[in-house]
């Protein structure tokens, strides 16, 4: 049975065009010493990265959300395929999220594979703006992490949109908004845990028109240089941020993930632009959980990790910069330093604490409150005072090309006024 024609496809179909188009044309392509150039720039980046001791009591976890498996409708991805290109992005965990098939209950992937934790879930339509063509936007659901009490009968169809959100949520699932520009009814916010505030399928769909010469710059290096051309897709989300901003500034806790919506099935002119192993390095969602009274170098278990997210204990990072692990966002005992609240935690007490961050190489860091930039500096350290109470959060950038380049975005510490 053919599979239906979806954006996607068609944004292939029109890359794909363009493409034997312009090589057709004998267009001009980006140099190789160009793309030599950026890629030693990334590396002196990487090579100047030092290890952040970790804080005691807990581990910092690189994974994935967001992936999809043949079991969706828009994949061939097999189980060898994506755990292959976990390894390859030094993955602790991944989230599996097919779009819905009582099929994933049977065959997918779930649990301990090697020092790789997966998680499998689902995708769920939540609908669309009235936008057509390539314009228009669909938000989804993103549930996993739920028990075995949702058996493979379940049916989504058989609920509201809200009642699937609190099914899920009642099983012990996590439940996030994906593609959040495209949800039309602002309820939805404060009915989940949390939103992807950054989506690499959204991303390059946004980057369309400069994908023709992406793939015959892609095509005419041979593939030496796609990491390179790859780093284009790393923009800062200033529309989700925002969004996100006023949500917490608002009173909501809502807990900010990154969205990889890996598919490994976007081919042009023979060429894979997508393969997981490369999607998974993009961009990974940074876990810190918690470990304290335990001295096992095992990874920690499914339940523990979900439960770091649940409370917002995470930051994003684009790895494919440079690897962001041991980055530090807390907020501190100003008389001894020590640390009182992670990321995702609220604070009431006296005295106000202080704001530390730690990097692992020299960016720029900047301190931002109720979504409004309060403090920017460069460094690898900062211990900062806050102005007051407010819902405060850090983004950290890379020079690269004489540009500053988003790196890292953390999830939000609340000071409440009682600090």
């Amino acid at each position: 049975m053919p599979r239906p024609i979806t954006r996607r496809g068609l944004l292939a179909s029109v890359i794909h065009a363009a493409g034997v188009a312009m090589l057709a044309a004998g267009s001009g392509c980006t140099a190789k010493g160009s793309l030599q150039a950026l890629r030693e720039e990334v590396q002196a980046l990487q090579g100047a990265r030092v290890v952040v001791p970790p804080l005691p009591g807990f581990r910092d976890l690189r994974g994935v959300i967001h992936t999809h498996s043949y079991l969706s409708s828009d994949s061939d991805g097999r189980p060898e395929e994506f755990l292959t290109g976990a390894q390859q992005a030094k993955l602790d965990y991944l989230v599996i999220t097919d779009h819905f098939d009582p099929r994933i209950f049977i065959e997918g992937l779930n649990g301990q594979y090697g020092d790789l934790t997966v998680i499998h879930g689902a995708e769920f339509p939540l609908g669309c703006t009235r936008k057509r063509g390539l314009a228009r936007r669909c938000a989804s659901i993103l549930g996993f992490g739920f028990g075995p009490s949702i058996v493979p009968t379940f049916s989504p169809d058989a609920y509201s949109k809200p009642e699937l959100i609190a099914q899920i949520k009642r099983h012990g699932g996590l439940v996030f908004l994906g593609h959040a520009r495209g949800v039309s009814d602002p309820q939805y916010f404060g009915m989940v845990h949390g939103m992807e505030v950054f989506n690499i399928a959204d991303t390059m769909r946004e980057q369309y028109l400069s994908f023709p010469e992406f793939m015959v710059d892609l095509f005419v290096t041979q593939q030496e240089y796609h990491e390179e051309l790859l780093l284009s897709v790393i923009e800062r989300p200033n529309w989700l941020l925002a969004r996100w901003d006023r949500l917490t500034r608002a009173g909501h806790r809502v807990v900010g993930i990154g969205g990889n919506d890996a598919h490994q099935n976007l081919s042009v002119l023979g060429v894979l632009v997508d393969p997981y192993g490369l999607v998974y390095r993009i961009l990974n969602t940074h876990v810190l959980v918690d470990v304290q009274g335990s001295e096992s170098p095992a990874p920690p278990s499914t339940q523990v990790l979900l439960a770091a997210l649940r409370q917002g204990r995470c930051y994003l990072a684009f790895s494919l910069l440079c690897d962001a692990s041991g980055f530090q966002f807390y907020a501190a005992d100003p008389r001894s330093g020590r640390p009182v609240a992670m990321m995702g935690a609220v604070w009431e007490h006296v005295p106000c604490p202080q704001l530390v961050v730690r990097l692992p190489r020299v960016g720029a860091i900047e301190i931002i409150k109720n979504g409004v930039p309060e403090f920017r500096t460069v460094g690898r350290e900062l211990e900062y005072t806050p102005s007051g109470p407010g819902v405060y959060r850090v983004e950290a950038f890379l020079k690269l090309q004489r540009r500053w380049r988003s790196w890292i975005i953390s999830n939000p510490i609340y000071l409440l006024p009682g600090c």
